[in-house]
């Protein structure tokens, strides 16, 4: 795969890299960083595609392995809290329930939700991607649902 259509097929998944790194990681930050390796990772290993049809799966597959190697780094690292370094926190927007409901579910939960429903890929789509059999996708499909429901629950039952 030549340089031009790598860029090309690159360009067609950005929005889908972006949604992944950033379900997986949560900040923008480590998923622009995210991002980045995943694509100079697939570039150096661009001989390893055999078929190019593969390619978006493939793709998403370095984007998941990157983002479990910063995972990785980031449960290693030791922070210091903003208030003993002197620093101010910046201001931020307040989330809404469903998005403060999504962190709170299991990474790989939150990813397969935010890849079919706001992606809008198939569960055969998602298990590829993931190398996962179609049923663990289900299943965890399943298990967000139902601990969303259990999260949003008060703010439904809220009156108007």
């Amino acid at each position: 795969m030549d340089a031009e259509a790598f860029q090309a097929e690159a360009l067609r998944y950005e929005r889908l890299m972006y949604h992944v790194s950033l379900s997986m990681l949560g900040n923008n930050d480590d998923c622009a960083d995210a991002v980045q390796e995943a694509l100079a990772r697939a570039w150096r290993k661009r001989g390893s595609l055999r078929d190019s049809a593969a390619f978006k799966g493939w793709l998403m597959r370095i984007l998941v392995n990157t983002c479990n190697d910063a995972l990785r780094r980031r449960k290693r690292q030791r922070f210091l809290p903003l208030e003993e370094a002197g620093l101010a926190a910046p201001p931020c927007q307040e989330p809404s329930g469903l998005q403060e409901a999504l962190w709170q579910l299991k990474p790989e939960w939150r990813l397969v939700l935010v890849l079919h429903y706001l992606e809008g890929y198939s569960v055969q789509e998602i298990a590829t991607a993931l190398r996962l059999p179609a049923g663990t996708v289900k299943s965890r499909m399943l298990y967000a649902r139902r601990q969303l429901s259990v999260l949003l629950k008060d703010e439904w039952e809220e009156p108007i």
